[in-house]
């Protein structure tokens, strides 16, 4: 029995084996055909470690290029790659392993589920940064005060608390900020306000800093404000008298150019300006600046004094100004030469005639040298070259007498006619 059992088992041993691997190889076919391999591309955030390596040497850094998401792909099974999201994967940069440009850090790419079965290809798996000193700076906190009192009342202090806060950043920001300030909205205020206000950046231009790579040990202050019943009205100068001749009042210059008042409100409906006037606003024959120290309490009407914030001294300063001389080059041809001796010609030695004006700045602005003409005396020239006075017509204003270098020659032609009739624009023409 054994033997026939034995028998069967060896005969056709060879194709027994045979059919065995192929029924192998047929199933490991169908199994590939079932569950082939595929490719599928992810892109997911890359987390920072240790940045502290960079803080602790004084740096901070700032990301380039949206550089802070990482795409790859993952090859492996269908079966295993259709079941993977991108929340099996994880992406970091260990800033300890930044390159010795520091503008880059190596990106590693690890998956949480079968990492032994699938494989992750990284293409350009760098976070590209940009790393400069960091900066901290104390800053003093400025209130806006936005909109307008209630009727009768106005901004007596504004203060800050804490008035400064300390900002840690990018050296390259912290040198934009011009301004740290917080707004508060007054309008229609009758009473003292207490309130917590957002802290903002402003560059010198204005416009607002984003404060996203900045620490702020603060980034809202408690702000009171105080209102006080009353009104704030402008002040008004009035000067008597007349400068000295060639000069001119100006304005008049103030460290302050409004004044707190308290009173009824039918006072304060009465006001709307406090006119300073009287012997210190004098300015009779003045040719310098006067300074003036003005009581406000002085000037002010029945039933309003001074609130208790504003001073009661005041310093003016009236401010003179004095004619200035301007030089025009005046064309020759503008010069007429009179009672020039008909033996004589007479030359110009330049083209233009130097006329120094006097006159206040604005003055100046409308004269055109084209249009400035004069006259010249010649009845005592001689021969030879000789400096001419020149007269200015009209109603300018010289510095001092002009003068221009002309030269004096005697006629070749003396058949001329010898009648001195004036030549506007150059010299007599019958003395030619």
């Amino acid at each position: 029995m054994l033997r026939k059992v034995t028998k069967r088992i060896t005969n056709n041993f060879g194709l027994k084996i045979l059919a065995a691997v192929f029924a192998i190889v047929i199933w490991l076919v169908v199994v590939n055909i079932e569950d082939p391999e595929k490719t599928k591309g992810f892109v997911i955030p890359v987390t920072i470690e240790n940045s502290d390596y960079l803080t602790d040497m004084g740096k901070t850094y700032d990301i380039l290029n949206n550089s802070d998401k990482i795409s790859f792909t993952v090859t492996g099974k269908r079966s295993i790659i259709e079941e993977l999201s991108e929340s099996d994967f994880t992406a970091v940069a260990n800033m300890e392993n930044i390159n010795d440009e520091m503008t880059t850090v190596p990106v590693s790419v690890t998956a949480s589920r079968y990492a032994s079965q699938i494989e992750i290809n990284k293409r350009d798996a760098t976070l590209k940064i940009s790393v400069e000193n960091l900066k901290t700076e104390r800053y003093t906190v400025q209130i806006e005060t936005v909109g307008t009192p209630a009727a009768y009342c106005y901004i007596e202090s504004t203060v800050a608390d804490p008035k400064k806060i300390t900002i840690t950043g990018p050296e390259s920001i912290l040198n934009q900020i011009a301004t740290v300030q917080t707004s508060v909205d007054v309008s229609g205020a009758e009473e003292n306000i207490a309130t917590n206000s957002k802290v903002v950046l402003l560059d010198k231009d204005g416009n607002e800093i984003p404060q996203e790579r900045l620490t702020l040990n603060r980034t809202s202050v408690a702000v009171d404000v105080t209102v006080t019943m009353g009104k704030s009205v402008p002040l008004k100068f009035v000067t008597n008298g007349t400068p000295a001749d060639g000069y001119r009042f100006q304005k008049a210059e103030c460290s302050v150019s409004n004044v707190n008042l308290v009173g009824s409100s039918e006072a304060l409906a009465a006001i709307s300006e406090l006119e300073i006037t009287g012997s210190q606003m004098n300015i009779a024959g003045a040719s310098s600046n006067v300074v003036a120290s003005v009581d406000l309490s002085k000037f002010l009407p029945e039933g309003v004094s001074l609130a208790s914030d504003q001073s009661k001294q005041i310093s003016v300063t009236l401010v003179i100004e004095g004619r200035t001389a301007k030089a025009f080059a005046v064309p020759v041809k503008n010069i007429t030469v009179r009672n020039l001796s008909s033996n004589y010609q007479l030359e110009f030695n330049a083209d233009t005639v130097t006329v120094n004006l006097l006159g206040f700045e604005e003055d100046f602005s409308d004269i055109n040298p084209d249009d400035i003409t004069g006259t010249i005396d010649a009845s005592p020239f001689n021969l030879g070259v000789m400096a001419a006075q020149v007269s200015i017509d009209g109603g300018y204003t010289v510095s001092e007498t002009p003068y221009t270098s002309v030269t004096v020659t005697e006629k070749s032609d003396n058949t001329g006619n010898t009648d001195s009739t004036d030549n506007t624009g150059g010299t007599d023409s019958s003395t030619q």
